[in-house]
């Protein structure tokens, strides 16, 4: 539903810069600085508008490789942390079970007593 309402509003909107665009056909002065031309105002909207779909596209893809890019820092540490605590779970348990062993060894032992 929810890619239904934007597909509604995208062709909405680029059904409104179409009849913009052709409404507006006479020709207007660009100044690049440099040189100045004639355009069509049809010409100048739908360029300003691929360009600025492009700048999005751009900035989007740059937010989302950064974001990419902190969630494998971060899965990488937390991994890392759990390498950590398994070891340190392992050597533990290990202290655990030869203490356990030791403590059995003596207690079932009698103490030997000479007359």
């Amino acid at each position: 539903m929810k890619n239904q309402w934007r597909l509604v509003s995208a062709l909405g909107i680029v059904l409104v810069i179409v009849v913009f665009a052709i409404l507006n056909v006479e020709p207007v002065r660009v100044n690049f600085g440099i040189v100045a031309v004639h355009w069509p105002l049809i010409l100048v909207i739908v360029i300003t508008l691929i360009l600025g779909v492009v700048i999005a596209v751009l900035m989007a893809t740059v937010g989302a490789a950064k974001e990419r890019t902190e969630h494998e820092e971060a899965l990488a540490a937390a991994q890392t942390k759990i390498d950590k605590l398994t070891a340190e779970n392992k050597s533990l348990t290990l202290r655990l079970n030869n203490q356990g062993k030791q403590t059995r060894g003596t207690a079932t032992e009698k103490p030997v007593t000479t007359k």
